[in-house]
């Protein structure tokens, strides 16, 4: 008799869920609205944003089988024991009494049934499988309903030749079910069904029940699993079914778990007859074969048949399966879940997830065994044995000969590409001619000029995804304004809590990218035409591989392939985007039909006339039109497309169906940067086609991985992405089944984004415009782009506020980020019910020191940022009494220590993440909160790494590791993946610390509020949400912008959720992501937070100016870095932070004063308070649907508590560890030693860990002396036996332990051995679990026995002496040594950075499973590690009595050579460094002392051959002293020849250059020689200068020099600068024309407000931005780059724009350029305004302005010199005669100075006499007097500014007798003063040109300040003589210059605005920054609508 015992674990309220919700009357249990389909209408039916479909069952498993088959009573009563001792890993509800449910299946007890038919139902039933018996579940209150289903039931089964004997009813027992299970409890009838006769066949001799099984863990791929079985359902056929087969359909019945779809499939397997149980379990989920060198041929090759037949089932799952005859489990193929199984002497198998479940006695026990990564084990009860996993796939294999079958049958694509070759068809990339900046195809598929920066040149450069940091601040897809490709609307999901993600670096070998694409063969049937499908090693190929496929008829007849075209012609418009769609679904469709194999969706006919059609909407949309028609299974679907060139794109792709990907315009996008030499080194193009194809394939992996999906074959159609934002039209066409919980963008919308794009390559009006790709702002801010939560004015004005106190500053700065909020998050679309509000005096609002409480500042860890940085933001929260937060990196305990202001630096919350860095038991001790990281914002689902050279030595020891060597944080894995785990982990932290309170952090994503009821039923008394766009060190951009979703889903679902199960007041939730203003907060507090977050803004308070170089480690304000260097430049104090949440706190107050709140919990989920603003909804927003997220979770379930109401029972009071304290209370009080004696049960967990605790608290990180507590236990201990044992405890355990031995080891000492009666050999049998050992720090450990998967995982300082290890050993290690004295499973060392293991390879097989990426193998031969071998060895043999380590001690000097080192490379190059600076430290102190004598004299030898006998002195090296060098900064302080200066240009380091370089002036000339002629008063700098200030550009990612305070035009600095930097001068040239139209007037004239923006002039001398700029236009000048370019089509409408200045040209130039007919009114006699008579030539040379006045000549403006309009020129007739005019004139009139005898002769305004001297120095030389001569006179200028100087240069060059400038204002400081912060322009003391010259010619400046001219003194002539001084002030008080720059920037918004109403709405004229501001206006369409007629 078999029996599975199956436990549910509690992980969600599914199952039966409202037997987890107590039915009392005051929490609303009646009032939820339930789900009618589910079971007895029990679940909650869907609403807001909980979806039941999201429920998880979750359920431990295990089984009891008599060997041999014998049937026991025994058996069941073990069953029973099982489930009870497995309680702790279920959970329970709202209400205790109901958990999650449990339940046994039984083989069929034939002899109790036969007596109970005869007594109950008076039949006799026939013999032992000859008939069926069934459990079917009533309504136990409707007898009528009763009858009438169980006559149903007999008419089906009479139809079907069955009859039914009788229904007995099964007695139960509700007793003891809480209110809830009881209100659904069912009447349970069993039916006796009479089988056909061919059933009564002896199939299943045993009796038992067909096929059941019990999942523990879940399927991850199940929706891909489901869609391709049904698409399977149109190439079924079976001779068993026949034409009953339709029947079976659908194969997957609707509405099953997971486990019940897998049955299903599985069930159809076997019962047709063709396969066995155990083959279809290995055709559905199969070991990890691919790349798997150690196994057998055979097998290999059957699971390569199997692989072209059915994708894996892919998912950490282990069940359990019995048919009668078979009993047996499987696990996956990465082995995370526990199955440990137990042998004894009667025949009895006890599986189950933990071992000691059931009490077996010691003495009977053979074997003792756990299931290993993806084997089976069999129990074949027929022949009575245990079916060896090896055997029995040996001989499955050997069935057939699948290795021939697959190499006669597999279609190789290298080989498919050489046929096609040969066949002479050409395959060859053709890339035309045109350059990267001109290619019309990338602009009209979307290409920004940062995509390729930021992502594709880093792709083919290094072959790796690019780095990112600091988040995601730019807008949703959703809420975006530029057009957005339908990809980024996909989230990707990611695994947390449901089940593991993997490593896809570290667990390479269990992933695949390997797929079998094209017709599938008959899953019913075995041969060898099944493996006739195309073999795709990734599903990235290559342009020549795609033309390949589309000729594949030319290499294989058989195999004909298809091209559908999925453009469309653009007169379409609209209507023609669902047109084309149409069209290519029935194209493919009727493809099938023809025969076609291969289809290719390809869009390559994009062009000027066709518009693609999205390969993502057409790919879904085939994808599932074909599914739909169950053809989908007979074709393979590849997509060539020009839109795809990110990781995310091609992952989307394959996940709605893809079979391959080309993407042909970025591998044509690549050809070309081959091409153009944009990447270093010589490189080829193959090379870098291979790099990105190395990167695409290792970030599908990655994303893939996030999941947990190990195979592409899994992954492909599973559909593992939430949409955000796109409406359910086309959700439910082209991505059904996809979670889209918010609505969104239409077809409409997605046509308009895609005409949008293909304006920008074709557009319908040609506008001349700088060639380039676009750019976007999408991921740096840029002015005009996205917009960006933390652009300038908000991060100045913030910083403003918490530096000067200044409420007005923090008023600006939550204004601006309010309303960037509107365009970004899906919160700015929300306003408040004021309307419905009865507002309350803010005296009457909780106050903000106890709001305050209820902030935490991020998980940032020390390493992340600097000890500076981590530690003022510990001091502020401390302060505050809010919390802050260690990251993950870990806590010195030194930072508890109280300071003399009376301050800490302590973290009160100390995280447990992944890493487990630093995670003692002291760090746990030292805690208020203990938060687990399940999950981050940034990059959930995936670890990180901190490279060694980040590794100094206060991190090492902080992290306890080793200074220099790399740390790996593993994705969230171990310990803290499923349910089960966590809820012991959660116990575990508890443990460790009673007092503070255990977090878990989720991220958002759909379900997050079903996995959050689970964290609350598994006793967490806290939940953190965070939302996507949380800041991060490091992550790949892939995580960054496309995994999770917005905070206010997640925290909106899981309120609703926890209210829905009554379990929202057990816990605390908070969220975090984002959060800037308290209007965020607010809103977080109504949607269900009570607590809220805070990173990147403290941050920003404290001084971060969001560089986004985090991973860089060149952090400019020392925050994000730990180079010393940077570190010094840190300025935060703690006082900035506290006055931020202040602020923060008091804005909060003013919204709850305003809704009516006097108390956050009262306001906690009001989501009733908050509204839709409508007003706010734009084209983009307009079909966004948030009531969802509105739905107030108190009308969910009226009554249920809505906040924290109460504290979790973790029940600590029944603990054994309580003993061990009473015990060892005279160790604790006076440390005595102790000795402790108990029994232990696998319900006794984490043993060791309180008292551990009380250890910590007393003694701190020493604890007590060694051995001072001694616990000895005897039995099975739970999970985390000894974990986080503090110094001075030992536990001694005689029997076996569960998983987690040792987790967190904190310096005490473990034993295990098997119990002294035990007959089996300890060395050949698993004594402990899965992960021991996980991150511990310190101590030994002792194991008489095998480990099981994972052992030592993550040490970092413990020693460890083991018999043999499972897979994975040693992974991630990091310090410690361990002796493995057995044999190891694969992957040993996988991710091992430091720490030495010791295995002893007796068979010689250790070598191939070892993973060699960061380790080497060798001998034991120093004596000192031979030595401390061999003590770890005798301890290992005292401590428990190993018989091997006996054997090896006595034979070891033989044995020694079998012992193979493990030596991490890193860690080795740290040892061998620290050894040779011992060496050379200890000669050091070794140095001989000896006094030099001062009176010895010469001595000679004796003989002169004397000195030829004695022995040769040692040569002496000779000590080559080199002269100190200064370090040179700058090239310019060094004189070097120009092969040196090239050679350094080569090494230049851009990164850095901001540290390394000094800023370079353009030189000047000398003053004196100046100031004789007219000329430019500078020269440029050399290209080589250039390039090291280009260097000094940081590339900001928030450029400051853009903003408001900077570039009035918005130049593209950081761009520009990083071209020239690269060599890329034309490049620069287009990228400075996008945004100035004429950078030689700015360059040399503007005052250059972006320098006193720049970044580094925050505690540097900003970068030399005007110098490069004039560089680039002078050098394109120069070069012949700027000529005519008139444009080819003219709009026939004109424009008169009246003034020739700096706007008046702009605005010309840009309307030109448009197209219009543009003519310029001047009214004098040469153009170019102010260019031309207002700025001195020896500023601007007038033959720069003329230059560019004949270029605009030339291309076709009309300039009229002249022309007052007004005065000479009718202003109406102008108006008359042109379409428009445009008022460029400027402030024609100046600021007057209003005092006594202004009017007196040789008082001049300043503008007339520059403007004559100009004049006359044109026309004459000076030579006709036409001009103010100042020659000989004393000259005052009054007023300063650019004006004033130029006055004063102009006076010295005409010989002035004297220069006074008098200034109104005091003279300003030499550096800024407080009230002059950056990055406002610098209220600074400078010294222009003409103050130097008039210092130079007469010895001092010539200003002086606090001047008021209060009148003119003139003489009897009435001509001036002097002036009077006082307190009023004259002068020109304008911003200088800069009026250039504005003038530019006003013209070309005029001349955009002037294009839009001339064209009718329509203009391509960039605005702000070279970005053309998005308008949505549907294009012309000659399609008719068709019209819809209704009766």
């Amino acid at each position: 008799m078999a029996v599975t015992a199956p436990h549910f674990d509690g992980q969600y309220q599914n199952s039966i869920s409202v037997a987890e919700e107590s039915a009392s009357a005051d929490n609303g249990f009646f009032a939820v609205e339930r789900d009618p389909t589910s079971w007895d209408s029990s679940m909650p039916a869907s609403q807001g944003l909980y979806l039941s479909e999201y429920e998880k069952d979750a359920c431990g498993v295990g089984f009891i089988c008599h060997i041999k088959g014998d049937p026991s009573h025994k058996i069941v009563s073990d069953a029973r024991q099982l489930l009870c001792a497995m309680t702790h890993r279920g959970a329970v509800g709202a209400d205790t009494r109901d958990g999650d449910g449990a339940g046994v299946m039984t083989g069929i007890p034939h002899l109790f049934f036969k007596r109970e038919a005869e007594r109950d139902i008076g039949c006799v039933l026939p013999e032992l499988g000859e008939y069926a018996v069934g459990n079917v579940f009533f309504n136990k209150d409707d007898s009528a309903q009763l009858q009438a289903s169980q006559e149903t039931f007999a008419r089906i089964a009479s139809s079907l030749g069955l009859r039914v004997l009788g229904w007995r009813q099964v007695p139960t027992d509700g007793s003891i079910l809480g209110p809830a299970a009881s209100s659904k409890e069912p009447e349970i009838h069993q039916p006796f069904v009479v089988l056909r006769s061919h059933y009564g066949d002896g199939t299943t001799p045993q009796g038992g029940t067909f096929d059941a099984k019990h999942f523990e863990r879940e399927i991850n791929t199940l929706r891909g699993n489901k869609n391709w079985m049904r698409a399977r359902e149109g190439v079924l056929s079976s001779t068993h079914f026949g034409d009953q087969l339709d029947l079976l359909y659908p194969i997957i019945e609707q509405g099953g778990s997971d486990s019940a779809a897998f049955d299903n499939v599985l069930e159809l397997l076997v019962v047709n007859g063709v396969v066995t149980l155990p083959e279809a379990i290995m055709m559905l989920i199969p070991e990890a074969w691919q790349g798997n060198e150690n196994m057998e041929p055979e097998k290999k090759a059957f699971y390569n048949w199997a692989a072209c037949l059915q994708e894996p089932w892919d998912g950490p799952a282990l069940f359990t399966f019995s048919d009668g005859r078979y009993c047996g489990a499987n696990l996956d193929r990465n082995g995370l879940r526990p199955c440990r199984f137990v042998v004894t002497n009667e025949d009895i198998i006890v599986c189950a997830s933990e071992v000691g479940a059931v009490f077996i006695p010691p003495e009977k026990v053979v074997q003792k065994g756990r299931l290993k990564p993806g084997r089976m084990l069999l129990v074949d009860t027929l022949e009575g044995r245990v079916v060896d996993d090896r055997e029995l796939k040996r001989t499955t294999a050997a069935k057939q000969n699948f290795a021939s079958w697959v190499e006669t049958h597999v279609l190789h694509v290298p080989t498919i590409v050489k046929r096609v070759m040969r066949s002479n068809v050409s395959i060859d990339p053709v890339v035309d001619d045109s350059s990267l900046s001109t290619d019309r195809k990338l602009l009209a598929f979307g290409y920004t000029v940062e995509q390729l920066n930021l992502l594709m040149l880093p792709m083919v450069e290094s072959g790796k995804e690019a780095l990112g940091s600091m988040g995601n601040d730019a807008p949703l897809a959703a809420m975006a304004t530029q057009p957005r490709l339908i990809y980024e609307y996909f989230r990707q999901l990611f695994a947390q809590v449901t089940n593991p993600p993997i490593d896809p670096i570290r667990e390479s070998i269990v992933m695949s990218l390997e797929t079998y694409v094209g017709p599938e063969g008959n899953l019913l049937e075995v041969k060898p035409e099944q493996c006739h499908r195309i073999l795709l090693p990734s599903p990235l190929i290559t342009i020549e591989e795609m033309n390949a496929m589309k000729n594949l008829k030319h290499a294989y007849t058989a195999w004909p392939s298809v091209t559908i075209d999925i453009t469309f012609p653009k007169e379409e418009g609209l209507p023609g985007y669902q047109f084309a769609l149409q069209r290519v679904c029935s194209e493919a469709a009727q493809a099938i039909e023809d025969g076609i194999k291969v289809i290719v969706l390809s869009d390559r006919a994009t062009g000027p006339t066709r518009v693609p059609l999205s390969a993502l909407v057409a790919c879904g949309g085939v994808h599932h039109h074909l599914v739909l028609q169950k053809k989908r299974a007979k074709v393979a679907l590849m997509v060539e497309t020009g839109e795809a060139r990110e990781v995310h794109h091609l992952c989307v792709l394959v996940g709605y169906g893809a079979d391959a990907v080309c993407p042909w315009l970025m591998m044509e996008t690549i050809y070309k940067i081959g091409r153009e030499g944009l990447v270093k080194g010589d490189k080829t193009v193959q090379e870098l086609i291979t790099r990105y194809r190395s990167s695409i394939d290792n970030g599908i992996l990655k994303v893939m991985s996030k999941m947990g999906i190990s195979t592409l074959q899994s992954y492909k159609g599973a559909q593992i992405f939430e949409v955000l934002g796109l409406h359910s039209e086309v959700v439910e066409r082209c991505f059904t089944g996809t979670a889209s919980r918010v609505q969104g963008a239409t077809f409409d919308l997605l046509a308009l984004d895609a005409f949008e794009l293909h304006e920008r390559g074709w557009p319908s009006r040609e506008t001349i415009l700088p060639p380039g790709m676009p750019e976007s702002g999408e991921y740096h801010w840029r002015d005009g782009g996205e917009a960006h939560i933390n652009d300038p004015a908000g991060i100045a004005n913030l910083q403003d506020a918490v530096r000067e106190k200044n409420q007005a500053a923090y008023d600006a700065y939550a204004r601006n980020a309010n309303e960037q909020t509107k365009s970004i998050h899906l919160r700015g679309l929300l306003d408040f019910r004021y309307e419905n509000a009865s507002p309350i005096p803010i005296e009457q609002v909780e106050p903000w020191n106890e709001i305050v409480r209820r902030f935490v500042t991020g998980a940032m860890s020390y390493g992340s940022i600097s000890m500076e940085a981590h530690s003022t933001l510990a001091i502020a929260m401390n302060r505050l009494g809010g919390k802050s937060n260690t990251g993950e990196g870990g806590e010195d305990a030194e930072r508890s220590q109280v300071l003399p202001n009376g301050d800490t630096m302590r973290s009160a919350i100390k995280q447990v993440a992944s890493g487990r860095f630093g995670v003692t038991s002291n760090y746990l001790a030292d805690a208020n909160e203990l938060q687990i990281k399940m999950a981050q914002g940034a990059k959930p689902g995936e670890g990180g790494e901190l490279p060694g050279h980040k590794v100094s030595p206060p991190i090492a020891r902080t992290r306890h590791s080793t200074a220099g060597v790399g740390l790996i944080s593993p994705p969230p894995h171990h310990d803290i993946y499923s349910i089960e785990d966590l809820k012991q982990l959660i116990y575990d932290l508890k443990c460790s610390n009673p007092r503070a309170r255990v977090s878990v952090k989720l991220v958002s994503e759909v379900g997050v509020g079903i996995v959050a009821s689970g964290v609350a039923k598994a006793k967490a008394d806290h939940i953190l949400i965070s939302g996507h766009d949380g800041g991060t060190g490091a992550s790949r951009w892939t995580g960054i912008k496309y995994a999770g979703l917005p905070w206010e889903l997640g925290l909106a679902e899981t309120h609703q959720t926890l209210v829905l199960n009554d379990l929202r007041g057990r816990v605390t939730v908070q969220t975090d992501g984002q959060l800037r203003t308290g209007r965020d907060i607010a809103i977080a507090c109504l949607l269900g937070a009570e607590e809220w977050g805070f990173a990147t803004t403290p941050l920003i308070a404290m001084g971060c100016i969001m560089m986004r170089k985090c991973h860089l480690n060149t952090c400019p304000v020392g925050i994000a870095t730990q180079d010393p260097l940077l570190r010094a430049k840190f300025a935060g104090q703690p006082e900035q932070v506290i006055n931020f949440f202040y602020y923060l706190a008091e804005d909060l107050r003013r919204y709850m004063a305003k809704l009516g709140f006097r108390t956050i919990n009262e306001m906690v989920g009001r989501a009733d308070v908050l509204k839709v603003d409508e007003k706010l909804r734009t084209t983009k927003t307009a079909h966004l649907d948030l009531s969802a997220v509105l739905k107030p979770a108190w009308q969910m379930r009226p009554g249920a508590a809505t906040y924290r109401v109460r504290q979790q029972d973790h029940k600590l009071y029944i603990r054994l560890d309580n003993k061990f304290i009473d015990e060892s209370e005279p160790a604790l009080t006076q440390g005595l030693p102790v000795h402790i004696e108990c029994d232990v049960t696998n319900t006794d967990r984490a043993l060791g860990t309180s008292l551990s605790h009380r250890v910590s608290r007393l003694y701190g990180e020493e604890g007590l002396p060694r051995n001072t507590i001694h616990i000895r236990m005897r039995g099975s201990a739970g999970q985390s036996c000894g974990a986080f044992l503090a110094p001075g405890i030992t536990i001694e355990l005689e029997g076996d332990a569960n998983d987690y031995v040792g987790k967190g080891l904190s310096g005490g000492r473990l034993i295990v051995y098997p119990p002294k009666q035990s007959t089996f050999k300890a060395e050949e049998n698993i004594i402990v679990g899965n992960v021991c050992l996980y991150g511990a720090t310190s101590g030994e450990a002792f194991i008489r026995g095998i480990a099981a998967e994972r052992f030592a995982v993550r040490n970092s300082g413990a020693n460890a002496v083991v018999e043999g290890t499972g897979d994975h050993g040693c992974e991630y290690m990091t310090g410690g040594r361990v002796v493995v004295l057995g044999t190891t499973g694969r992957n040993f060392a996988a991710g091992m950075s430091g720490g030495i293991a010791y295995v002893l390879d007796t068979a010689h097989t250790f070598t191939s499973r070892v993973n060699m990426e960061m380790v080497e193998l060798g001998k034991v031969t120093d004596p000192k590690e031979i030595a401390a071998l061999r003590g770890l060895i005798e301890d290992h043999r005292h401590y428990t009595g190993s018989e091997v380590a006996n054997r090896v001690l006595h034979d070891f000097h033989h044995l020694l050579p079998l012992f193979v080192r493990v030596m991490p490379l890193d860690y080795k190059r740290v040892l061998e460094e620290q050894a040779a600076k011992e060496k050379e430290e200890k000669m050091r102190q070794s140095v001989i002392d000896l006094v030099p004598s001062r009176t010895a004299s010469q001595v000679d030898l004796a003989s002169e051959g004397l000195e030829d006998i004695l022995l040769p002195k040692e040569p002496v090296p000779h000590a080559t002293s080199k002269r100190a060098e200064p370090a040179v900064g700058d090239m310019e302080d060094s004189l070097v020849d120009d092969s040196t200066t090239k050679q350094r240009l080569h090494k230049l380091d851009k990164a850095r250059g901001f540290m390394k370089y000094q800023r370079l002036n353009e030189a000047y000339r000398p003053p004196r020689k100046r100031t004789k002629d007219w000329k430019e008063i500078s020269t440029r700098l050399t290209e080589s200068e250039l390039q090291y200030q280009s260097a000094r550009c940081m590339d900001c990612g928030v450029p400051f020099c853009q903003s408001d305070t900077g570039c009035p035009i918005s130049n593209i600095i950081p761009k520009w600068n990083d071209l020239v930097f690269k060599g890329q001068w034309k490049d620069a040239l287009n990228r400075l024309l996008m945004t100035n139209n004429f950078p030689e007037f700015t360059g040399r004239v503007c005052p250059a407000p972006c320098e006193g923006a720049c970044v580094l002039g925050i505690n540097e001398q900003p970068v030399g931005i005007k110098s490069i700029e004039c560089a680039i236009i002078d050098k394109a000048f120069e070069m012949g780059w700027m000529v005519p370019n008139p444009p080819a089509y003219r709009t026939g409408k004109r424009v008169a724009i009246i003034g020739s200045g700096p706007a008046g040209l702009a605005c010309a130039d840009q309307l030109n350029k448009a197209g219009h007919l543009v003519t310029v009114y001047d009214r004098n006699d040469r153009l170019g305004g102010l260019l031309m008579y207002g700025i001195p030539n020896m500023k601007l040379d007038k033959a720069v302005v003329q230059r560019r006045l004949d270029l605009m000549a030339a291309e076709g403006v009309t300039f009229v010199p002249n022309a007052h309009v007004g005065v000479n020129v009718d202003a109406m007739a102008l108006h008359a005669e042109n379409d428009a005019v445009v008022i460029c004139t400027g402030a024609t009139w100046p600021r007057d100075l209003r005092i006594p005898n202004r009017n007196a002769d040789g008082i001049h305004f300043a503008m007339e006499y520059l403007q004559l001297n100009t004049k006359s120095l044109l026309d004459s030389e000076l030579q006709d007097s036409n001009y103010i001569d100042a020659k000989g006179k004393d000259v005052i200028v009054i007023g300063g500014g650019d004006t004033g100087n130029d006055c004063i240069g102009t006076a010295m060059r005409h010989g002035a007798k004297s220069v006074t400038n008098f200034e109104l204002l005091p003279k300003p400081p030499g550096s800024r003063g407080r009230d002059n912060p950056w990055p406002q322009w610098p209220r600074i003391f400078r010294t222009d040109y003409g103050h130097n010259e008039v210092a130079a010619h007469f010895g001092h400046d010539p200003r002086e300040y606090c001047i008021s001219t209060k009148d003119f003194v003139v003489d009897d002539a009435g001509k001036l003589k002097g002036v009077n001084t006082g307190v009023f002030a004259a002068g020109d008080c304008r911003r200088g210059q800069s009026l250039i720059v504005w003038g530019i920037q006003e013209g070309r918004g005029a001349a955009a605005e002037v294009d839009t109403w001339l064209m009718g709405g329509c203009t391509r004229l960039p605005s702000a920054g070279g970005i053309k501001t998005r308008t949505f206006v549907p294009p012309p369409t000659k399609v008719t609508p068709a019209v819809k007629v209704e009766a």
